[in-house]
């Protein structure tokens, strides 16, 4: 459209030059390009002068001979053996819970393959950037490095999750420095980060991850695009950049690298109905929250986990958004006398922060107190509806043990869930909450 508008408005001048005697005589530029500009003559005096006029007004448009273009392939091998020591591919298993037409739970393991890349080593553990997406239902997680090795089974390791960001969708996980072996060990390197903030559209853009679960694998693109809201499936936006390299399942967590091998951001999505689409968190944008997660304590799911006394429904995207209430996990029950009760939750209360990890969802509390023993402070950060609004209050909950029935950790539930006593809870945002031992903390 913007072409078609361009050469009518062209013409409309033409024409308007030809109604007052003008004319767009050829103006060559100083870098060999040609450009038009509009020149006024004084009026025809004789027919003679007029015939000269008519025949300088179709005048034709020239071009300048450009050298023979020469294309000259990009060589990134360079920049690929720089930070391969640095990429680890990740495997996880984990639990997925799915409803049956009759409603009842059902359970079944899953697997999954996804990239990450080595951002820090302290005392005791390699740290490992990757997608929170890509861990957050894991009971199991394993990476491979990158670099040789006599016996491949010497490249794998045992993984913790650290520390997750779902807003970001951000992870941390890590591997216990005795359990690298020492040839590995080695070989292996820190990444660089590098910035974000001054990306540019057609700057280099180099991929490396675990494409399709096969093995490392690397495209070489550029920046397409700058600042792109992306919506995933959950209903979560994003702000990230876009590259025009291919997309792949099993990138997630992989490294987005310049051209000199400075990460600029971390691959997180892909824009499965098109090919040559995918996006990355901005590095400036992770690097505040990896900074955070790297600092935290490492912990073991724990079977007989900490206990608050609520019962939560989560707080869906889009309910979120048709309510103008914040996304979270909210309550529905508190407990007489139970943990929650004591430090002062309530009713109504939607949690968005656990020990300062941010909860998005019912899944990502559950998944959190699993982490901490009874007995244990915890800082609780609820949104309170007020007079003028929902306000952040922080309330510290000393975690108490769980009542017999729900004591049994998420691997130790049967398959199919053949009923806890628990009833169907009445959803405030609509529809039902199938109640059952996850929407109790």
């Amino acid at each position: 459209m913007k072409k078609k508008f361009a050469a009518g408005l062209t013409g409309a001048i033409i024409a308007g030059a030809l109604a007052v005697s003008q004319l767009a005589p050829v103006v060559y530029a100083e870098d060999g390009e040609t450009s038009l500009s509009v020149s006024e003559t004084e009026a025809p005096e004789t027919e003679a002068k007029e015939e000269e006029t008519e025949k300088k007004v179709h005048a034709q448009l020239e071009t300048t001979n450009t050298d023979e273009a020469q294309v000259t392939a990009i060589d990134v091998s360079g920049v690929v053996d720089s930070v391969m020591p640095s990429v680890v591919m990740v495997t996880e298993k984990g639990v997925q819970e799915v409803m049956d037409l009759f409603g009842r739970s059902e359970q079944y393991e899953t697997q999954g393959a996804a990239s990450g890349f080595i951002i820090a080593q302290n005392d005791d553990e390699l740290l490992i950037a990757t997608n929170n997406h890509v861990v957050e239902n894991s009971t199991e997680v394993t990476v491979e490095f990158s670099v040789d090795a006599e016996d491949e089974e010497d490249l794998l390791a045992s993984a913790k999750v650290k520390g997750t960001d779902p807003k970001t969708d951000l992870a941390v996980i890590a591997v216990d420095l005795n359990d690298v072996k020492e040839d590995v060990l080695k070989q292996l390197k820190i990444a660089v980060l590098g910035s974000s903030d001054n990306l540019k559209v057609g700057q280099s853009a180099i991929t490396i991850g675990n494409t399709l679960g096969e093995g490392i694998s690397v495209t070489s693109g550029i920046v397409s695009a700058l600042d792109c809201e992306i919506t995933v499936e959950d209903g979560s936006v994003f702000h990230e950049f876009q590259t025009d390299g291919a997309a792949n399942q099993g990138q997630s967590g992989g490294m987005i690298v310049n051209a000199k091998g400075e990460v600029i951001g971390i691959f997180n999505a892909g824009y499965l109905s098109g090919d040559n689409v995918g996006y990355g968190i901005p590095i400036s944008t992770a690097i505040p929250v990896l900074q955070d997660l790297i600092n935290r304590e490492t912990r073991d799911a724990l079977d007989e986990h900490g206990y608050m006394g609520i019962t939560v429904v989560a707080v869906s995207s889009e309910a979120s958004e048709f309510y103008n209430i914040p996304e979270g996990a909210y309550i529905y029950e508190v407990t007489k006398d139970s943990a929650g009760d004591k430090a002062g939750l309530q009713k109504g209360d939607i949690i968005t922060g656990f020990d300062g990890i941010t909860i998005d969802s019912k899944e990502t509390l559950l998944r959190q107190i699993t982490y901490y023993a009874p007995g244990e402070k915890v800082d609780v950060t609820v949104m309170r509806q007020g007079s003028g609004g929902y306000e952040e209050q922080t309330v510290e909950v000393t975690l108490e043990e769980a009542p017999e029935g729900l004591k049994k950790s998420a691997s130790e539930k049967p398959a199919e869930d053949s009923g806890d006593g628990l009833q169907p809870i009445p959803d405030p945002f609509g529809g039902f909450f199938g109640g059952n031992g996850d929407g109790d903390f």
